[in-house]
């Protein structure tokens, strides 16, 4: 086995660990630093081929199984059943938790965010420190973390960018907790409409999120898909 092998297995392993034993009750933000990352199929060849991504999830407090994809290659590894705990339906509980945090959100478009902000206002978030698109440097954000200290921050960059910076900004003197988001801005702000309820149930929201954004997706749900499974079929001689 290979160190990246051995790597991705322990990236694996610490997402079936974290997500049996996840509660809301184990975050406190603004009480000490914490990150909450996700992990789906795109984060595993995400953490094949990027060895600081691979270090970030590995150092999160919190990395929680994203979508049936990991629950398949799970599976395959002879792992327990995890619940789905995907971002999009588990940051607005975490927020609901914690509508007086100062809270931030960092990432999507300057349009995702106005609609953001009136929902997140709407649920009574009056806290709401900052919105920032996500096409500034890292620089930016890592001086108006440093000037801001929020209690919650929401990066919604995409993988492996939004982990990568919640790495830099873990090691800045504060003590809020830090969630990778993903689309999570899009989806809640309305921005992007989610797949109807019966689809989610079916689990074949990857499906309406590919007919909508075929070009920024296809690869992802063909080829990509093709190279995970390629790496659990690896994964699997090991144990």
């Amino acid at each position: 086995m290979t160190s990246v092998e051995a790597d991705l297995l322990k990236v694996i392993h610490k997402t079936e660990q974290d997500s049996l034993d996840w509660s809301l009750d184990q975050l406190h933000p603004g009480q000490g630093p914490q990150r909450l990352m996700f992990l789906n199929a795109h984060g595993v060849n995400c953490a094949a081929r990027n060895d600081a991504f691979r270090q970030q999830v590995l150092q999160s407090d919190f990395l929680l199984r994203d979508g049936v994809g990991l629950a398949i290659g799970m599976k395959r590894l002879g792992l327990r059943e995890t619940e789905n705990l995907n971002g999009t339906d588990l940051i607005p509980k975490v927020l609901a938790r914690h509508r007086a945090a100062r809270l931030a959100v960092w990432g999507s478009s300057e349009e995702a965010l106005d609609k953001l902000g009136v929902r997140l206002r709407e649920e009574g978030h009056d806290a709401l420190v900052s919105l920032e698109h996500g096409f500034h440097d890292d620089s930016f954000y890592v001086e108006k973390y440093r000037a801001l200290q929020p209690d919650i921050l929401v990066l919604c960059m995409g993988m492996p960018r939004q982990e990568l910076l919640a790495g830099q900004l873990a090691g800045e003197a504060g003590n809020g907790l830090i969630i990778c988001g993903g689309g999570w801005a899009n989806f809640h702000s309305g921005h992007i409409p989610r797949a109807p309820l019966w689809v989610q149930r079916l689990r074949l929201e990857w499906l309406h999120r590919l007919s909508r954004e075929p070009l920024r997706l296809g690869r992802r749900y063909t080829v990509d898909v093709l190279r995970y499974f390629q790496h659990i079929r690896r994964l699997s001689k090991h144990g």
